[in-house]
């Protein structure tokens, strides 16, 4: 018979890891953003400038909550708006070099959580571990297509 926690295990590190996260933000003096504020910093250290629909999009969060958090960043120097070249209607997001510089000190944060997270695994345990989540995250996204997206 095939357990039924994965779920509930996921949840429940997301819970923790996101927890964690937020304490190693806040002891960590050179950051200058929260955890929420990560998402979309994260989002434009992979790819930028992008307009708010497509942070949107990758972030999961509400335009309305985007829109509240974007104007901080910005108040913050960590981020600038621009209108798009192609199209005079849409703003762009971009970073700073502040917001730029940050993405050091960010991924010297997950890293020292990727330690805790895989603390007694082997490198080939990550690597399945890994490999079972993206398969898990492959039936999501494919059942969730079916679905469309909420507006």
């Amino acid at each position: 018979m095939k357990s039924k926690n994965g779920g509930y295990l996921t949840l429940k590190i997301k819970l923790l890891n996101s927890r964690l996260f937020n304490r190693y933000l806040s002891m960590d003096s050179r950051v200058l953003y929260s955890a929420e504020q990560g998402k979309i910093l994260s989002a434009l250290w992979d790819n930028h400038p992008q307009t708010a629909s497509e942070l949107s999009y990758i972030t999961g969060l509400a335009n309305s909550s985007l829109s509240i958090m974007l104007k901080r960043l910005e108040t913050q120097g960590l981020i600038v708006s621009i209108l798009s070249e192609e199209d005079k209607r849409k703003r762009m997001f971009d970073l700073t070099s502040i917001g730029a510089n940050q993405e050091k000190i960010g991924n010297e944060i997950s890293n020292k959580l990727s330690e805790v997270f895989y603390k007694g695994f082997s490198d080939q345990e990550i690597k399945d571990v890994e490999r079972y989540l993206s398969r898990i995250l492959d039936n999501l996204e494919k059942e969730s297509a079916n679905y469309g997206r909420r507006k």
